[in-house]
């Protein structure tokens, strides 16, 4: 397929935050596009659970390309339950990707920065690979397997992805401080974080021009959870006296799942495709900006 032109797309994992993203995101560019899901109400999507998959519904259609965005993503989710979690993250993830390789598709594998242990600054895609914990371990499983199986495949390891409104920690922190109820943001962990538009609209240009190998994409620096908290009080005109920070302990956050460094090098992605590496604290900035009134 030619650099900017449509065709087909596959979006495994339609309803994840990146997933949805992309769907919208290739069908404003005029891709045909299909997307999966294991949820039987998600409407016109195709079934396929990777948990227990039957991949004949994919097998009929016929895709330029596939974006592989399901998984099971809570880190804590992969530790407690490694063989389950191995088993849709790694080994069924691989046999479907094989399957649409077989068929000429070109796919785009959504990766992550915890294939690092986190103790080298803004490594880049040639940096030694050492994961901490289970989540990171499987993604780098599949990244190896693409490499040994020669899959025509582009990896695209992100940072932290960020929706356009307020979900998790940051919709906590704004539901609350609203309330004038304090929050605790801890002091002694960052973010590097990435707009999911921004990984969907990277995703796109890499299935496009039918790259391969490593990409890496995140903000070009980090920002505490404390500063990003204290960040978002003042931008919301929310009373800053109600943020607090803590030094979270292991017991709180287990060290497997905390990084040093967080921030990933991401020249390649911006000198190739090209794509905007942006300040942390800017994309915070914005997002806190449009959050509701």
């Amino acid at each position: 397929m030619e650099q900017g032109k449509s065709g087909r797309a596959l979006v495994v994992g339609g309803d994840s935050l990146v997933g949805s993203e992309l769907q919208v995101h290739c069908r404003k560019l005029g891709w045909t596009v299909e997307a999966t899901s294991r949820r039987t109400e998600m409407p016109g999507a195709v079934f396929l659970d990777l948990g227990d998959p039957d991949f004949t519904p994919v097998q009929r259609g016929t895709y330029d390309v596939a974006f592989v965005c399901a998984a099971i993503t809570s880190m804590q989710a992969c530790q407690s339950d490694p063989a389950r979690s191995r088993r849709i993250n790694v080994d069924n993830t691989l046999d479907l990707m094989r399957r649409l390789a077989d068929r000429g598709t070109h796919l785009v594998f959504l990766s992550s920065s915890q294939v690092f242990d986190g103790e080298t600054p803004l490594p880049d895609e040639a940096a030694p690979t050492a994961p901490k914990n289970e989540y990171g371990a499987q993604k780098l499983a599949v990244e190896q397997a693409i490499e040994r199986q020669k899959l025509p495949a582009a990896v695209l390891r992100v940072t932290k992805v960020l929706a356009d409104r307020p979900v998790g920690v940051f919709k906590g922190w704004f539901e609350a401080l609203a309330k004038g109820q304090p929050v605790q943001a801890a002091t002694n962990m960052a973010l590097s974080p990435v707009m999911v538009a921004d990984v969907a609209a990277a995703a796109e240009r890499l299935a496009t021009g039918r790259h391969r190998g490593v990409w890496h994409l995140g903000s070009s620096d980090d920002i505490g959870y404390f500063d990003a908290a204290r960040l978002m009080a003042e931008r919301r005109h929310l009373p800053l006296s109600l943020v607090q920070g803590e030094e979270l302990t292991d017991a709180q956050v287990p060290e497997i799942y905390r990084h040093r460094y967080v921030t990933l090098g991401c020249e390649k992605i911006a000198r190739t495709l090209p794509m905007p590496v942006r300040r942390a604290r800017d994309i915070l900035d914005a997002l806190f900006a449009g959050f509701p009134r």
